[in-house]
């Protein structure tokens, strides 16, 4: 049984499920926080105290608190080093948009006992390619009969300057996955939220999708699609270790993924072309073997928003190289 376990709001019901002897459930929102107070109080679960002439009494185990982590000992008296378990739902788009990480963090150092439990421990970022089935292209070549190929284009331009947070088909992936970043929240520090990474896109093996060529043996790639897991691992969670994940190949969740779309889109072939050594690489003339992707993230001057860079360089099987400028990315 956990003594006393420090939680956003959410979960906070459930960690009183659990067993814990007090919780304290911390939200910045006031209606969520009310909402909250209304909840515990109807399950039974609503920490009170009651001063008689002789003793406190208390009943209920959760305690609901109105404000930022950061602000909490302004409302409760908590000493450092005394939470068993740290649990929040912090995840927004990409991971880091929007998310209370940079707090969660701040709480772990300053509350959480050493070896206590923070859930989730893991936190990892994926990126692949994704086809021409993923963009607007097919619906505008056929409006009711009516070929708008040239809205459909103009569009595709624009969501090159701006990330795109909707759901993906997992046919609609061309590459395999890759690795963007590992997360561990038990020992990662703040900083580790601004990163660079560099990774390799291969096309999928056997894929055929809107983006494939049959005749010539091609794949376009019109940008890359990035979503995460997070991990109740078994350094915590010995008995029942649990994965959550927004990948594209699972079960649709409200992180959706996040579409960084190329300016132009790439040809990959997994089988060596005889190319003229003038062609361009990415195009049909001369498809790429693999996509090098230099990807940034960083949190960005507004609040809870990231900036995004990526600079692609597509590579042909005799090691020719197409670079393109850097493309940025604010999802605010």
């Amino acid at each position: 049984m956990c003594s006393l376990s420090l939680v956003t709001m959410s979960p906070s019901l459930f960690a009183a499920q659990a067993g814990a002897s007090r919780v304290i459930a911390v939200d910045a929102s006031e209606k969520m926080t009310a909402v909250a107070t209304e909840i515990a109080k109807d399950n039974g679960c609503l920490w009170s105290e009651i001063i008689n002439k002789d003793h406190k009494q208390s009943t209920g185990v959760v305690e609901v608190v109105h404000g930022m982590i950061e602000d909490l000992e302004k409302s409760v008296s908590v000493k450092p080093h005394t939470i068993d378990v740290l649990l929040s739902e912090w995840m927004g788009y990409c991971l880091l948009y929007e998310s209370m990480l940079s707090s969660v963090l701040f709480a772990r150092d300053r509350w959480l006992k050493p070896g206590g439990a923070i859930l989730p421990d893991t936190a990892t970022m994926f990126a692949a390619g994704f086809g021409r089935g993923c963009t607007s292209l097919p619906f505008w070549e056929n409006v009711y009969g009516i070929d708008m190929s040239s809205v459909g284009k103009e569009l595709v331009k624009d969501a090159a300057e701006l990330p795109i947070i909707d759901v993906v088909d997992s046919h609609d992936i061309v590459t395999d996955n890759a690795v963007l970043k590992n997360f561990d929240l038990a020992t990662m520090n703040i900083e580790d939220m601004d990163f660079t990474s560099s990774i390799e896109l291969q096309p999928k093996s056997g894929s055929i999708s809107e983006s494939s060529d049959t005749k010539y043996g091609l794949t376009w790639c019109y940008g890359i699609v990035l979503w995460f897991d997070t991990g109740f691992t078994s350094r915590f969670c010995r008995e029942m270790p649990v994965n959550l994940s927004t990948s594209p190949y699972t079960m649709k969740t409200h992180w959706s993924q996040t579409i960084l779309t190329f300016r132009e889109p790439i040809a990959l072939s997994s089988e060596k072309f005889d190319a003229k050594r003038s062609a361009v690489v990415g195009t049909d003339s001369c498809p790429a073997s693999k996509v090098d992707l230099r990807i940034s993230i960083a949190r960005a001057p507004q609040h809870r928003a990231i900036d995004i860079s990526m600079e692609i360089s597509a590579v042909s099987h005799d090691c020719q190289r197409q670079v393109w400028p850097a493309q940025i990315f604010n999802l605010s």
